[in-house]
């Protein structure tokens, strides 16, 4: 996917920009012009003040957030897992989510694996479940999260720092196909998230 986006004005690249910089890519996105004006999100949030034709949606910094806990949209359950980089034949290159994954973003490891755990841990999947059934498989939007009072990671709070470790380990082990041990860690997670919302109360 092609990327013209300037995160920080949430608009596409000015036209003279790309003409001046990258005139083959401004060469390529031209012949779609056409096409991308009649988008309805280009319509609905560009087109009044005449953004760029490939000005797109829902870009911003946080896009290319280092670390990002990313789970499925459309799903019957939550399973969410932190992505970060990729390596590639150009470097290494950060992942970006599609429209159908929704994730949160962070530019600290142990802080999206805190998060990773907390959103796994069956509690949290139970609660979820209790007030926003699956309707046609929609369990996972974005906005499911905002009944859930996560505390803020704190690294020098010992419970934060255990469920940011179990996190590390259980993806560590699947990417060596270890199940057997992610299942003792899933139960030893599912207890420490029942401690931490028992503090918050």
């Amino acid at each position: 996917m092609l990327l013209a986006q300037d995160t920080k004005t949430r608009r596409g690249y000015s036209e003279e920009f790309f003409k001046a910089n990258y005139p083959r890519t401004y060469g390529y996105l031209l012949q779609f012009k056409d096409v991308l004006l009649k988008r309805p999100l280009y319509k609905k949030f560009h087109e009044e003040v005449a953004a760029p034709f490939y000005s797109q949606f829902n870009i911003s910094t946080d896009t290319f957030s280092l670390y990002k806990v990313v789970w499925k949209a459309i799903a019957d359950d939550i399973y969410a897992t932190v992505i970060s980089q990729v390596k590639t034949d150009i470097g290494f290159k950060t992942l970006i989510p599609i429209q159908t994954v929704a994730f949160f973003y962070s530019d600290n490891e142990s802080e999206a694996h805190y998060l990773c755990a907390i959103i796994n841990s069956r509690p949290t999947r139970d609660f979820i479940k209790s007030f926003s059934p699956a309707v046609g498989g929609r369990l996972g939007t974005p906005s499911v999260m905002e009944h859930i009072a996560i505390p803020k990671f704190n690294p020098k709070n010992e419970l934060h720092r255990k469920l940011s470790e179990i996190s590390q380990r259980c993806h560590q082990f699947k990417i060596e196909g270890k199940e057997k041990k992610i299942e003792g860690l899933e139960k030893e997670n599912d207890g420490l998230v029942e401690d931490l919302f028992k503090l918050v109360e």
